[in-house]
């Protein structure tokens, strides 16, 4: 259990002082958790609180890079944020919770019910860290979520006018989701991707190559591929059955293609 606190003055002194035993605290929100084991598997958690330049919004070449310590609230307030990330972030329905939690802290928790990745992985953000030697660098988010990354994350950086549309489905607007999907319009066609609870972050590589090659697939088609697809590994649990989850999949994917094909035209 944590029974230290560091409160360190910059990013450089905060992954410098970072060891396995030890976590970042930002907002709180999630290594205060009720039921969070990261303070339990913690020594001592290193507040970014007072690190500088983890803050605010720069706009650059149709981008906006946004600090990791930026505030839900603060990026739902601001005029620089792209709408789409503004919607994802307001699935976090709790006003107090929003003026807590950080875009950085959401990312690093990896969470199967996160509120802004599968937008920012539909998107193609981009994840700005600082590595344990110091250096500077930069990763995709998809890349950064399906691996292990011992870095400080200190920005993201998003496509300002990127086609992105999200649905969440939870029994109220304090419970956990089932699931949170994005879609995405690029140049090579849909992007898709989405958080299933007790299933992980997905990226639906066979429903974007499905969309692409067949722009107007039936929803019964879609429903039916998801139904038997043996690479999709989702369970019964206390959030649904197996087939529950996969048909709020298909429905869901397919409605998203239709509001994208709707947008677009």
């Amino acid at each position: 259990m944590a029974n230290k606190l560091l409160m360190a003055k910059s990013p450089e002194e905060a992954i410098g002082a970072k060891t396995a035993r030890d976590a970042f605290l930002a907002g709180g929100t999630e290594v205060n958790r009720l039921g969070s084991e990261t303070a339990d598997k913690t020594d001592t958690l290193i507040s970014l609180k007072k690190c500088s330049g983890l803050k605010g919004f720069r706009e650059e070449a149709g981008n906006v890079t946004i600090g990791a310590m930026t505030s839900f609230q603060e990026l739902v307030d601001s005029p620089k944020a792209p709408e789409w990330l503004k919607e994802a972030a307001l699935f976090m329905a709790s006003r107090t919770k929003r003026n807590m939690a950080t875009i950085g802290g959401n990312i690093a928790a990896k969470r199967d019910d996160s509120y802004l990745i599968p937008a920012l992985s539909a998107a193609g953000a981009e994840i700005g860290f600082i590595g344990r030697d110091g250096k500077k660098g930069s990763i995709g988010i998809k890349e950064y979520t399906g691996g292990k990354h011992d870095v400080l994350i200190t920005s993201v950086t998003v496509p300002k006018d990127v086609k992105l549309v999200s649905k969440r489905y939870a029994n109220t607007a304090q419970s956990h989701a089932v699931l949170t999907m994005s879609a995405a319009m690029s140049d090579e066609g849909i992007r898709l991707n989405g958080a299933v609870k007790n299933a992980g972050l997905l990226h639906f590589c066979d429903l974007e190559e499905k969309f692409r090659k067949e722009p107007d697939v039936s929803e019964e088609d879609i429903i039916e591929m998801v139904r038997t697809c043996t690479g999709l590994e989702t369970a019964d649990d206390m959030f649904g059955s197996d087939a529950y989850k996969r048909y709020l999949i298909a429905v869901t994917a397919y409605d998203l293609h239709r509001q994208l094909r709707g947008k677009e035209a």
